[in-house]
């Protein structure tokens, strides 16, 4: 049966330490790389995603656009919706 002294226990407790900071680092850095290659947030909505950034239904959506309060973007048949906009007229109707 082998003992060890308190220094040598103590160099291998040291040991493990940096192995698991090393690698806890190392998964940091991969996590860190993933969330950097997120898509890119899209500027036109569709009226579907427009309600839903807004929290109101489509239906609703699509009244407010009949009754231009929020400007359009048209290309071709599509009909899509500027989030600047959307946030103008949320900052809009702040009380």
């Amino acid at each position: 049966m082998q003992t060890n002294s308190p220094g040598t226990s103590q160099a291998l407790l040291d040991g493990v330490v940096a192995v698991i900071r090393q690698q806890v680092i190392a998964d940091m850095a991969t996590a860190e790389s993933k969330a950097g290659k997120k898509v890119p947030q899209t500027r036109l909505l569709t009226a579907e995603q427009a309600a839903t950034y807004i929290g109101r239904t489509p239906g609703a959506l699509r009244q407010l656009i009949h009754r231009r309060e929020i400007p359009v973007v048209r290309l071709g048949r599509n009909v899509r919706i500027d989030v600047r906009d959307l946030d103008k007229m949320i900052d809009d109707n702040k009380v």
